[in-house]
């Protein structure tokens, strides 16, 4: 069985279709006949369901990466005690969760979001795709949107863009208004780690997993907020901070950071011309393809 949030465990399936005899299943009353579970999480309600199917008898259960970076949730809930094995990225990921106490085994089997490119320099960044952060009930998260929209609306209005808002529900829950301007234009986007618009941009701004699509795909890009903790705020609740950011931040950060500069410009001109500054970033963090044969492999191992 597999919960295939926001289709992520795709090359996970794939692997395993072409692998033997496996089926995806999605119905409760078929619990008792699961031998393994892939899932995307291990905590709060996900947890409640994986130990009701424990219960039932499922012997083994793996976890593979919910979102491009390191699985940091489990820096903020303790990781569930009968997970078998965490798939992750790379050993950059592997050793950012060892650094903040992960104890369950981990496996680096490649980067499995997108196919990965080589860096596409650009000649200028006049096409700039700006990410916001998506809604999630954090005002933290809509302070950064703001200040950075902030930023780039100053850039397209001195005709320097052109700015694409590639939004997720709505403008509001993402903590910005709609500004009208010949520069600057907004889309509907969808959490579905599509590229054509990351692709045919000359710079990606953005935090967390479309601007590490980004990088995967070769297209200059430049974060933001990269020195903010990462955090979970459950509604009508406070924001819950990982508790141990600053022993794996310095692996974490991205080297370019918009709100880290007062030439935001110059930033975005640097980002295009070359990837010296984020290669080694790129090494540790995207690392290589996903590997099938290595998944496969590990899981027949612990199965």
């Amino acid at each position: 069985m597999c919960f295939n949030h926001q289709n992520k465990a795709g090359r996970f399936l794939d692997a395993l279709n072409h692998g033997g005899d496996y089926v995806e299943l999605n119905c409760s009353r078929l619990y008792g006949s699961v031998r393994f579970v892939l899932t995307d999480t291990d905590i709060l309600g996900r947890r409640h369901k994986l130990e009701q199917m424990r219960k039932r008898g499922v012997g083994r259960f793996f976890v593979y990466p919910h979102a491009a970076r390191p699985d940091l949730v489990n820096d903020v809930y303790t990781e569930w005690a009968h997970v078998s094995a965490h798939f992750v990225v790379s050993p950059g990921h592997a050793e950012v969760m060892e650094r903040f106490g992960y104890s369950r085994p981990l496996v680096p089997v490649g980067w499995s979001l997108c196919p990965i490119r080589k860096f596409q320099p650009r000649p200028a960044p006049r096409n700039v795709l700006f990410a916001p952060i998506h809604p999630r009930c954090s005002p933290v998260d809509q302070d950064v949107n703001r200040e950075t929209f902030k930023r780039l609306e100053k850039l397209a209005r001195s005709d320097d863009i052109e700015l694409t808002v590639r939004y997720i529900k709505s403008l509001p829950d993402s903590g910005l208004e709609k500004v009208e301007h010949p520069n600057i234009t907004y889309s509907v986007g969808y959490m579905n780690q599509g590229y054509d618009q990351i692709d045919n941009a000359d710079v990606v701004v953005g935090h967390q997993t479309i601007a590490w699509i980004a990088v995967a795909r070769g297209v200059p890009t430049v974060m933001m907020a990269e020195d903010m903790p990462t955090h979970i705020q459950l509604r009508n609740r406070p924001v819950q901070w990982v508790k141990n950011w600053k022993k794996y931040e310095d692996l974490l950060c991205y080297p370019l950071d918009i709100l880290a500069t007062s030439d935001p410009l110059g930033m975005m001109q640097r980002a295009v011309s070359s990837d010296d500054c984020i290669s080694d970033w790129r090494r540790r963090m995207i690392g290589s393809p996903f590997r099938r044969d290595r998944f496969l492999n590990r899981l027949k191992q612990y199965l």
